[in-house]
């Protein structure tokens, strides 16, 4: 199993600024998986971050920044940690120029796991700032390969696909081709390029028909079909590398999911793989939806309509533990008071326990979960929907018991919180680690949140 990462990009030129960075730090990641053998399936973890979400403090005649991450994929079911990886990821710019900045930079991870579903955990962390941090949880459904039958892995959409040309080391080449990811899902404006690229396996093989075909649907979330199209390959052997282009730039604003689908008609055989990306077009209208041509009308009445583009940014940095990752992209590419304005108002619409009602209590309760958090749990600079008290009062509400334990004898400041109506009883341990006021979680008995059995550690004034 190697590891391949994404490492540093040397641009031109000098500014000042110990601080270039002009947006939080906001990590996207996704994954892919192939087949690998009898028991374990390939995977390939892609992620990205704009340059500009970087902290770089200036060395000599160069700006240099540091990301920290820590990525683990544990079974769904079991408390075992199946792979666990920490990585550092440097940036060195001669330039902090906005134009100099504007990329993303794409990494790859990748490893072997038997089929099921996992969880994924990831904790990135600046090193020029340590404020600025991104944790992310998904789930990874692994599929499971080698059954005889026709087969075709998951499809990884792209930004760029082309030749190798000879060269098979690159951290992106695969099967003659230099595939570079998209974590982010986003095309349109800038990138109207859909690129794919699927494996197909265990190709029937017979004398009366010597080919099948492939094709893919682009649809929209309300199920309608924009862009089809399909090609009869030959067998030349039992598997085939699958790739190709959409043009996305007329397309809508919205979600679609791109299915690949291929068929061996004489075998009567099909296999189907699927992939949501998000498609950012302003210039083309209205977004996507059956409801189109009433949007705005709803705005104009709600509380969104007196909220200026500060409040709405901040209100819905706010969101990030219940918004998506293809939500957040999409926020970012607003450029208008207005769209903001709507894109809010459906956000929350959407999570609406009661659409019949005037007020949107959901939004209401989680807003006040964030003021409570900002009241009592601010850390130095750090707001306190940012730090980790903050994010698990906002998730879960206020505890049914805290145990407060500031100012023993030879340990350091820490906190339990009691949860007895979650998930059957959990509790989320806090340790002041740095003496400053500012409690990590390092331990929780709750799914899909960090577990160290041996927490205690921290508390002596010699632990970390």
């Amino acid at each position: 199993m190697s590891k391949k990462v994404f490492l540093s990009v040397v641009l031109m030129s000098a500014l000042v600024a110990s601080s270039a960075s002009a947006q939080h730090l906001h990590i996207s990641f996704d994954y892919s998986a192939f087949r690998y053998d009898s028991t374990k399936t390939f995977v390939e973890l892609y992620y990205s971050f704009n340059r500009k979400s970087v902290t770089l403090v200036k060395s000599d005649s160069m700006f240099s920044g540091m990301l920290l991450f820590n990525v683990i994929v544990e079974p769904a079911t079991l408390d075992t940690v199946s792979f666990s990886q920490q990585w550092k990821v440097p940036i060195q710019v001669a330039d902090t120029a906005a134009a100099a900045l504007s990329n993303n930079l794409v990494g790859q991870d990748e490893m072997a796991l038997a089929p099921g579903k996992y969880r994924l955990l990831v904790h990135v962390v600046d090193e020029n700032d340590t404020s600025e941090i991104d944790n992310l949880q998904g789930v990874l459904d692994i599929p499971r390969y080698g059954t005889g039958k026709l087969e075709v892995s998951n499809v990884e959409l792209c930004t760029e696909i082309t030749a190798a040309q000879g060269a098979t080391h690159g951290i992106f080449y695969k099967n003659t081709y230099n595939v570079v990811p998209n974590p982010t899902g986003i095309y349109g404006i800038g990138m109207p390029i859909v690129y794919y690229y699927a494996e197909v396996y265990n190709i029937p093989q017979s004398p009366v028909d010597s080919t099948f075909s492939v094709g893919y649907e682009v649809v929209d979330s309300y199920g309608l079909v924009h862009k089809s199209f399909t090609r009869i390959r030959n067998k030349f052997g039992t598997s085939s590398v699958e790739v190709g282009t959409v043009n996305a730039s007329d397309l809508k604003t919205g979600t679609y999911t791109f299915v690949f689908t291929v068929r061996d008609s004489a075998a009567n055989m099909v296999a189907m793989t699927k992939k949501r990306f998000f498609i950012y077009n302003p210039n083309l209208g209205a977004p996507v939806g059956p409801s189109t041509n009433m949007a705005g009308a709803p705005v104009l009445s709600s509380e969104f309509a007196t909220m200026g583009e500060k409040q709405l940014d901040e209100e819905f940095r706010e969101t990030r533990y219940i918004s998506t990752a293809a939500e957040r992209e999409q926020f970012s590419e607003l450029k208008t008071l207005e769209a903001k304005r709507q894109f809010l108002y459906e956000f929350w619409k959407k999570r609406n326990n009661s659409p019949v009602s005037n007020t949107n209590d959901y939004r209401t309760g989680y807003m006040q979960r964030v003021e409570y958090a900002n009241e009592h749990f601010r850390s130095g600079n750090m707001a306190g929907w940012r730090t980790d008290r903050g994010r698990v009062y906002i998730i879960y509400g206020k505890p049914d018991q805290i145990d407060r334990h500031p100012n023993e004898m030879n340990t350091k400041p820490y906190e339990i919180w009691y949860y007895n109506s979650i998930q059957g009883g959990v509790s989320f341990d806090f340790v002041d680690r740095t003496g400053f006021g500012d409690y990590t979680l390092v331990n929780s008995t709750a799914r899909d949140e960090i577990h160290d059995s041996n927490w205690q550690q921290y508390l002596s004034s010699g632990g970390n």
